[in-house]
């Protein structure tokens, strides 16, 4: 068995969410193929995310952080960070400040009103894709997101 070191003692050095995910894996000594049959995926997308080729979905996010007793937001990129936030909250907050309704802020968004309704009811979670539609919708819009996030405790 090979035993990977690191050259520092804490996590703090760690920038990515790969890189986070790998040492604390590796910290408490556990084998890519262990953490991975853990979290229910394989292998070989575990490397993936330690490697930071590919993003750690929500879930699989929350089943790491769970398993290896960590902050689950050091794993999130900015969309899963948004989808982690009560994104349902912050999009109806974000329609209401700008006197929008449903259908307007659909349109703005180029979605279906079906499909933002879903949102803000919590039924539906926006995909990656429609992320992107929402954040250049926004900033068509002038609104800073980041402004919205910094007010969660009264959203």
């Amino acid at each position: 068995m090979i035993h990977l070191t690191f050259d520092y003692k804490t996590d703090e050095k760690c920038t990515t969410p790969g890189q986070y995910l790998k040492y604390h894996r590796t910290f408490q000594g556990l084998s890519t193929r262990e953490l991975a049959e853990k979290v229910g995926i394989v292998p070989a997308t575990l490397v993936l995310y330690e490697n930071d080729r590919h993003p750690i979905k929500y879930s699989t996010a929350v089943a790491l952080a769970n398993v290896l007793g960590i902050d689950r937001n050091r794993l999130l990129d900015e969309y899963t960070a948004f989808v982690d936030y009560p994104y349902f909250s912050l999009l109806k907050k974000v329609r209401q400040d700008l006197s929008l309704t449903q259908i307007q802020m659909a349109e703005l968004i180029g979605i279906g009103q079906t499909s933002y309704s879903g949102w803000e009811r919590e039924i539906r979670v926006p995909r990656r894709k429609e992320y992107d539609k929402i954040l250049a919708a926004l900033k068509k819009l002038r609104v800073n997101v980041d402004t919205y996030l910094c007010q969660s405790a009264s959203i």
